[in-house]
């Protein structure tokens, strides 16, 4: 049988994690099928400046509103809000393909379509922050968010294509009916996740309080702000085609406007090849490098275009800068699952996602001005010069970020070797192997001594150590894979043994705030260790037992 390949490892990880990746596909579609039906109905309507319009007026609340509700992911289980935001979704296209049928103008149609993309705006926060905790791995985990780059950038092509032939065959309600079938597909699709409601105190009183949450967490931490800085130029530039890329179509190419969706969707073309890309590089230990440079490359091949006044050569630039902006987007969205708690995680999510959607709608906004200003064709060299630059100024700023989430294979699977620990989610054990150090103890170093207060649990990487309770040595040694002295720490007790190496032996130690935190904090991981501990107390009162 061939081995599935590494980008595509999460759609063989387990039917949860394939229903949720299949059910982002369907809402990769709704979100640019619908957004392009919407511009194109604006530019019939009323030119370059409308479907500017009526973009910023769709982002804008979008960006407020939409992830502020998204921030219910960090109070209820994550499966339960992925099914009511794609039944928001499904809600609000019915919504607007009434307004449409019933002739309702341009404040109505507008209106509803803004509702549409607020509900839109809700979903993608709610996918990053489930996907963490549906992953069995960081592989699992990488390949997810490069699977949901390689839809995006599937439908990034696939929806404006769409979107032109519906419209042109059929009409521009029945657009919206399709958008309804797709989002309910979606809905059915996230029933019965089973995942658990996320570790944390559960005392928010609002969205709009939980979103400011997430902008405090993000407070004065430079580098994930610049990240998310370097994150928003893959929407300006999207956002910026949009409107950019059907002036172009007709007055530079000379073809038809319903043949802009050829232009705008090359883009995707670029992002789905890219996000295979993005699954080889998004392993790497340092990833700022990475993201940097698949910005400027998105950048200087947007620019590129302003240079040919030919469609093939305008859709293979259109590809370059799709590549570099996804490559960008899959290892940006790693480092930044990597380097955020999983309690603020939706909403640091969303705060990325207010910025996404700010800068798609300041891309719509900038494209007539520019087009104005140096004509539709050379509108491409300064938004792209200007993106590269922007990416580039953000580098040391994120490199700081890129060094407090580094990976540590060597601790991360020795603590995944401790019975209870390996119940833990994934990212709990990645934090815990970022925030442990090494110690060395000679032979003869008591590490624990019966009775000291417990600071610390402590992993055996190599060597052994002996046991003794009250004097007495105990029959069990501790060998390497072995982890000690949670007792005293879950219990809150002093220590109930003396330990001492043995032979010379190498350990792996975590404070105990850091194990506390992690342990406790999971429901599985907490009744494992309180049963191993309980199991170990048993032994102990027998003298044969071991603190650990």
């Amino acid at each position: 049988m061939a081995r599935t390949p590494a980008t595509l490892t999460a759609l063989t990880a387990s039917p949860a994690v394939r229903r949720v990746l299949v059910a982002y596909a369907l809402f990769g579609f709704a979100e640019f099928f619908a957004w392009v039906v919407v511009i194109f109905w604006a530019y019939a309507e009323g030119g370059p400046r409308l479907a500017a319009l009526a973009a910023v007026v769709q982002l804008v609340p979008a960006a407020i509103v939409g992830p502020a509700i998204a921030t219910v992911g960090d109070r209820i289980p994550r499966g339960t809000a992925l099914v009511l935001a794609y039944a928001f979704v499904t809600t609000t296209s019915l919504i607007a393909m009434l307004t449409l049928l019933v002739g309702a103008g341009v404040v109505g149609v507008i209106g509803a379509s803004t509702l549409l993309t607020t509900a839109l705006a809700v979903v993608r926060p709610l996918h990053f922050a489930a996907l963490p905790s549906l992953a069995a791995s960081p592989q699992v985990l990488v390949s997810a968010n490069a699977v949901s780059s390689i839809f995006e950038g599937t439908f990034r092509f696939i929806g404006p294509v769409a979107a032109g032939l519906v419209v042109a065959h059929a009409g521009y309600w029945q657009a919206f009916a399709i958008e309804a079938v797709v989002g309910l597909g979606a809905c059915l699709l996230c029933l019965r996740l089973g995942l658990p409601r996320p570790d944390g105190d559960g005392d928010e009183v609002g969205s709009i309080v939980a979103a400011v949450q997430g902008l405090v967490t993000l407070w004065r931490d430079w580098g994930a702000l610049a990240l998310l800085l370097v994150l928003t130029i893959d929407f300006l530039v999207a956002g910026a085609l949009d409107v950019l890329g059907v002036a172009f179509t007709t007055d530079v190419l000379g073809r038809p406007e319903t043949d802009a969706g050829y232009v705008i969707g090359a883009l995707g073309v670029g992002s789905v090849i890219g996000a295979v890309l993005a699954a080889s590089a998004g392993r790497r230990r340092r990833l700022s490098p990475v993201i940097v440079s698949g910005a400027v490359v998105e950048g200087l091949c947007f620019a590129a275009v302003a240079l040919v006044a030919v469609l093939a050569p305008v859709l293979l630039l259109l590809v370059l800068s799709g590549i570099g902006g996804a490559v960008m987007l899959v290892s940006g969205r790693t480092l930044l699952q990597r380097a955020t708690d999983d309690r603020v995680l939706a909403r640091v999510f969303a705060v990325q996602e207010s910025t996404t959607l700010l800068g798609t709608a300041l891309g719509a906004l900038l494209a007539p001005v520019l087009i104005e200003l140096v004509s539709a064709r050379y509108a491409f060299v300064p938004l792209g010069i200007a993106c590269a630059l922007l990416a580039l100024s953000c580098l040391v700023l994120v490199r700081k970020l890129d060094a407090r989430a580094v990976l540590h294979p060597v601790e991360l699977a020795l603590l995944r070797g401790v019975p209870f620990l390996s119940v833990l989610p994934e990212y709990e054990l990645e934090r815990l192997a970022q925030r442990a150090r090494w110690e060395l103890a000679p032979a003869g170093t008591v590490v624990i001594r019966q009775g000291d207060e417990g600071d610390a649990f402590y992993v055996t990487a190599e060597g052994e150590l002996r046991v003794d309770i009250d004097g007495v040595r105990a029959d069990h040694v501790i060998m390497a894979g072995f982890g000690f002295g949670e007792i005293a720490l879950l219990r809150s007790v002093v220590r109930t043994a003396t330990i001492t190496a043995f032979t010379d032996a190498r350990l792996l130690v975590i404070d105990s705030g850091d194990f506390l935190e992690a342990v406790t904090g999971s429901t599985n991981g907490h009744a494992i260790a309180a049963e191993a501990s309980a199991a170990h107390l048993d032994r102990d009162r027998r003298r044969d037992g071991v603190d650990r």
